[in-house]
């Protein structure tokens, strides 16, 4: 299958990788890994002290106004243009989703006037020069424009590893004629690991379907959350996939941290692994599992596709 991501010009500097809280806390891994994975692509990057949440956990599950929510967005983009790092590099697509939605509100004038305000007491402002410099951009778009390095650095083969996509909804369907690739048959993560020699597993019955988490409905609501996720579970295993891969935290927290319980509830074997894309892609280049990709923080026993892929044997990077 051959990948079907367009190409895209070269992304080398100027990046901000925008922290998130639920990788940080949750999957801290997928950050370091990234990190990792940039300094081998020669992507000049930084991690800004000034910036801040975006506030989206807070605004998806109807505790943060979204004014609040515009605002923040507005004095993180101002932090990354004065740092002379405009290009934002999302870790989680829920933080891509806000921000780029905010720079949409924030182009209506008594909007950006409102923001503005709040901003003046500390010094700053959302002008058209931030407006006009600042890039919203998923990792694995950073990642997928230096795809090209990726068959000389490879220092593990995952041969006969069957790797599935589970798009993320704040990426794929929030800003749908943005997506690098097919919004309906997002392929990008596939793409850039086929160099390693995955089976691309391509399009399937459920691809697009949801996680389940809903924000406030994985609180509120259990029972339908996890009967979302198990269908997606359930199609996945009949695919006879060994690893699926996620480009959001909301999504893997989802996934991996109730797995095995929705395994046992429902009686059912879903025998595969849950990995960020960034790493994966990362182990294939030959990183340490537990000090760059920090499997430990995966509630899924990781152990059996890292021995098959060959990760707990040194290699050398």
């Amino acid at each position: 299958m051959a990948p079907t991501t367009p190409d895209i010009p070269p992304v080398t500097g100027g990046v901000q990788i925008f922290r998130s809280c639920l990788i940080s806390t949750e999957y801290p891994g997928a950050e370091a890994a990234t990190k990792w994975l940039f300094d081998r692509f020669d992507v000049e990057y930084i991690v800004n002290e000034d910036q801040t949440c975006c506030t989206g956990l807070g605004y998806y599950t109807d505790m943060m106004p979204f004014p609040t929510t515009m605002a923040i967005s507005a004095r993180n983009s101002c932090v990354a243009v004065e740092a002379d790092h405009p290009i934002q590099s999302y870790l989680c697509s829920t933080c891509y989703a806000v921000n780029k939605k905010s720079q949409h509100v924030l182009a209506v004038p008594e909007y950006r006037r409102s923001a503005n305000e709040v901003l003046a007491e500390i010094g700053r402002e959302y002008t058209d020069t931030v407006d006009e410099t600042i890039q919203h951009r998923h990792t694995l778009e950073i990642l997928w424009s230096r795809h090209h390095s990726i068959p000389g650095l490879i220092k593990r083969r995952l041969d006969g590893i069957k790797v599935a996509t589970h798009p993320a909804c704040h990426y794929c369907k929030v800003f749908p004629d943005d997506v690098l690739g097919d919004p309906e048959n997002f392929m990008l993560p596939e793409d850039l690991l086929e160099p390693a020699g995955v089976i691309k597993t391509g399009n399937y019955n459920e691809k697009t379907t949801h996680c389940g988490a809903g924000f406030r409905q994985m609180f509120v609501n259990p029972a339908m959350s996890q009967a979302v996720t198990r269908e997606k579970l359930k199609r996945l295993a009949q695919e006879k996939i060994d690893v699926l891969v996620h480009m959001c935290p909301n999504c893997a927290v989802q996934f991996d941290r109730h797995h095995d319980i929705i395994s046992q509830v429902a009686q059912e074997e879903y025998p595969f692994v849950h990995l960020h894309v960034q790493q994966l892609v990362a182990l294939a280049l030959g990183a340490d599992p537990d000090k760059v990709c920090g499997v430990v923080s995966h509630s899924q026993d990781v152990e059996p596709i890292l021995q098959r892929i060959g990760a707990r044997e040194g290699v050398s990077v």
